[in-house]
């Protein structure tokens, strides 16, 4: 029998009427000769009772154990396989929950951002040869010393991609608030639009670029074995438009197709023209497990930005190589997706136009083989994704 791989967020478990359409949507996977694998997030979002955020409150934020904060974390997932699970046998539905551990998943013990080493598959082979329906705890796993761990932000959404490709899944369905994947924000972008079909790459971009649907990482197990993952709303019947991450190409815009951003974000400039410091710079910074994007250098300093919360540990290191820095707090990163952002002259010049018209200030920029990002102040981030989405109609 073919699988599918259910997954539901945290505010489709914690709603009676959703869990309901749980029960539907299984049934609707059944009727169809499918046999359905869910996956679930902590029901809610802060302040309900069992929200991942609320669990944490209740050791307080400077909770440093990290392996029994992993503990504290894992249980809102479990609690909502138990009550999911109830909700499916109580409609006729044969679902049993079972823990991130139980299902195989193994993980190293980097604690609140474990990486999957492997997934055996047999114990959730096992339940679905005796027809049970497994209701998997996301976000959570095993290390190798019988440690539970947590897989980070979006662990969910990798949970049941991860699980698709170890079982082989057909496909997989990620349940939301949202009818897809739309090409800018719809809380900033009223026009915004959902794509029928986008690319593995082109949502990777998105994904990494501040847009919250679905975790980069997520996209990467499903593209390694090449499974479509469908992205619906909870509240609408299965068969509703929605969006559908595949291998192949997306429609595009002729100049881009996305416009996302990021904010929180704090903007670095050093004094260094010495290389080999730069790279003791670069290597400390890596070592304490911190991202930095947006990096230009030149021969006397280098410039790059950061997430707010590590510009202590970043501050740390360059102190500690006694290299003079300034900071920039307050910036957002805004960028443009697209196949065409360099093969079409003037874009840069587009994008800075529109931005100026707006009396945004620009305060670095950078791009890729498909993107081209602009930092701006956070409080003008709305305005500039609303000017770079003019640009793609434009």
């Amino acid at each position: 029998m073919e699988i599918i791989v259910q997954k539901y967020g945290g505010t489709s478990v914690n709603d009676p009427q959703c869990r309901m359409k749980i029960a539907e949507n299984a049934k609707s996977v059944i009727n169809e000769g499918f046999h359905p694998v869910i996956v679930v997030s902590a029901m809610g979002r802060y302040p309900s009772a069992y929200a991942t955020d609320t669990l944490l409150s209740l050791v307080g934020s400077d909770y440093r154990d990290k392996r029994s904060k992993d503990l504290l974390m894992s249980c809102g997932e479990i609690i909502s396989t138990v009550v999911v699970s109830d909700c499916l046998v109580r409609n006729g539905i044969n679902a049993v929950p079972v823990t991130g551990g139980q299902a195989g998943i193994r993980t190293d013990d980097n604690y609140s951002d474990a990486e999957i080493l492997s997934i055996d598959p047999m114990p959730l082979m096992d339940r679905i040869s005796r027809g049970e329906i497994p209701v998997v705890a996301g976000f959570q796993g095993m290390s190798a010393d019988g440690e539970v761990t947590t897989l980070g932000r979006g662990g969910s959404d990798t949970t049941a991609t991860a699980i698709a490709a170890a079982l082989h899944a057909s496909s997989v369905e990620i349940y939301t608030d949202v009818d897809g994947i739309m090409n800018a924000d719809p809380n900033v972008v009223e026009s915004a639009e959902i794509f029928d079909t986008i690319s593995y790459s082109d949502i990777y971009l998105m994904a990494s670029s501040g847009a919250k649907v679905i975790h980069p990482r997520a996209v990467r197990y499903a593209q390694m074995a090449n499974i479509d993952v469908s992205i619906l709303n909870i509240s609408k019947p299965r068969g509703s438009k929605h969006t559908v991450i595949t291998g192949s190409n997306s429609a595009v815009n002729p100049l881009f197709s996305a416009v996302t951003s990021i904010s929180h974000k704090t903007q670095i400039t050093v004094e260094c023209s010495d290389t080999a410091q730069q790279n003791d710079m670069f290597d400390a910074i890596a070592r304490k497990g911190i991202n930095i994007d947006m990096i230009n250098i030149s021969n006397r300093s280098c410039q790059y930005i950061t997430d707010d919360v590590n510009v202590d540990d970043v501050v740390s290191v360059l102190e500690g190589l006694k290299i003079p820095y300034e900071l920039r707090r307050g910036v957002a990163d805004v960028t443009a997706i697209g196949d065409r952002v360099h093969s079409t002259p003037g874009v840069m010049a587009k994008i800075i136009n529109a931005l100026y018209s707006e009396k945004i200030d620009v305060f670095q920029t950078s791009d890729s083989g498909r993107t081209i990002s602009v930092l701006v102040r956070d409080t003008d981030a709305k305005e500039a994704v609303i000017a770079l989405y003019r640009i793609m109609y434009s």
